[in-house]
């Protein structure tokens, strides 16, 4: 039988890929990718880096040579090589050109300046609702090219997925922020919507107990929350600065064990944080991530994630405490962001608060920004564009422990709460206004409880 000559649409590499509504067909199979396998297994996982990187370097002072895994590259190595090897297929919208400044103030917040972002990613699409359904017709990741695919993921002990054709893959980021900027794509195949599922978070937490470098994040946006592509997807990438989220103070989220949150004034924006803090909690650390990020969904929350390797959390002692003589573990933390919804596509100006950005690191995507951005400007920025306020987060909080444990949700909430339940986040601050005189916005950087208009009451 013949094979079928498959024709795709466009003038050039790039076009093809932004047009086309060709999809893979059914019996497509990995193996017909260039794109190699990284196999993995738990016994690879690090649960410290720091103490890791030590015993890395008492190995090799000795003398010592790794020769029985040799030929195993590493996570960290064969992305960078495998991302920069796309080059050459002209995977990438621009080449990186990016300036960096920090910025004065309480929150050691770091700026890059990334123009060309701002002017060529694809045009983010137009949401409504926090779970809308895929569109084959719409920009998706079964319309990669081969070239843009830098390696498959496969659990060798532990499948990541009980069907044995789902394809978990990592693509390079044709838009990048930083230096090896992809993204994960979980069961591509299944052409999921972006909504976190246990195996993306599941999928998460393996690649960051599998690189050995603190600069390594992974991120994710919801929908309303700032993602532009409904196929569900996570970003990894390296960040130049220490987000000084990761040296801040917690306080327990009500009666839940292990769980903390994280309010202004003890960072810009408030949430809520899991840590894994010894390799036999890995399942339970994973179930409450996703049990949260469940319920945000549920409730039509948009939120955001960032992982990152943090000292253990603190509840008591100094705000903010900075581990200069390293000598702290550096254990796989997640900070999910609740925030509010961002009905509509808005498109970048200055720059838009997502995972990034609520952890401290942004991106300018004009010149005149970053040359006059302070950290006041930033947090106001923040406040009206995707923090909660106070009340929400709170009643929110009540709720997620309430999910945690296991009780009916609205146990743990006051009775002078009750009267809120049903309600929609603008609905409440219609009420809360029509109870507070209206009192001009200030650049300070105290919390504030006034929640402003979102873009879509503009």
């Amino acid at each position: 039988m013949p094979m079928r000559k498959i024709v795709m649409l466009g003038a050039n590499a790039r076009t093809q890929r932004s047009v086309s509504s060709i999809q893979l067909p059914s019996e497509y199979s990995p193996s017909a990718s260039s794109a190699p396998y990284f196999n993995y297994s738990p016994s690879d996982f690090i649960l410290d880096l720091r103490s890791h990187q030590k015993e890395e370097e008492s190995y090799y002072q000795n003398g010592n040579s790794h020769n029985e895994d040799e030929e195993k590259k590493q996570l960290k190595h064969l992305l960078h090589e495998r991302w920069e090897n796309a080059k050459q297929y002209n995977a990438f919208n621009y080449s990186l050109n990016c300036m960096y400044k920090c910025l004065d103030g309480k929150y050691d917040l770091s700026m890059q300046l990334n123009i060309e972002r701002g002017d060529l990613r694809r045009k983010p699409m137009h949401f409504k609702n926090i779970k809308e359904p895929f569109n084959h017709l719409r920009f998706n990741f079964t319309k990669l090219h081969d070239n843009e695919i830098l390696f498959y993921l496969k659990c060798d002990s532990d499948p990541i997925s009980n069907d044995p054709l789902d394809r978990h893959l990592v693509a390079v980021n044709a838009s990048p922020l930083e230096r090896d900027h992809s993204l994960i794509v979980p069961s591509v195949n299944k052409c999921n919507p972006q909504v976190l599922t246990l195996q993306a978070v599941r999928i998460a937490v393996d690649l960051m107990l599998l690189v050995d470098d603190d600069m390594f994040h992974i991120l994710f946006n919801s929908l309303l929350g700032q993602a532009s592509v409904n196929h569900l997807h996570l970003h990894a990438m390296y960040w130049p600065y220490d987000s000084d989220l990761i040296n801040r103070k917690c306080e327990p989220l009500h009666d839940v064990p292990g769980v903390f949150v994280i309010r202004p004034p003890c960072w810009i924006c408030p949430a809520i944080v899991f840590q894994l803090d010894c390799i036999e909690n890995y399942e339970q650390f994973k179930m409450n991530i996703y049990k949260c990020v469940e319920h945000l969904t549920e409730t039509n929350q948009a939120h955001n994630l960032f992982l990152a390797r943090a000292q253990p959390i603190r509840t008591t002692g100094a705000e903010k405490e900075e581990d200069r003589r390293g000598e702290r573990p550096q254990l796989v933390t997640c900070y999910v962001f609740p925030r509010m919804n961002m009905i509509g596509a808005k498109p970048p100006s200055n720059f838009n608060p997502a995972a990034n950005e609520l952890a401290g690191n942004l991106t300018s995507y004009t010149i005149r920004f970053f040359e006059s951005a302070n950290e006041q400007s930033v947090i106001r920025i923040i406040e009206e564009e995707a923090s909660l306020d106070d009340d929400s987060f709170q009643s929110l909080c009540f709720d997620l422990a309430d999910v945690l444990i296991g009780r009916t949700v609205g146990t743990s909430r006051p009775h002078d709460l009750d009267f809120l339940e049903g309600l929609t986040s603008p609905e409440i601050d219609e009420l809360r206004d029509s109870f507070q005189s209206f009192m001009p916005r200030s650049p300070s950087i105290r919390h504030r409880n006034s929640t402003p208009r979102t873009h879509s009451e503009e």
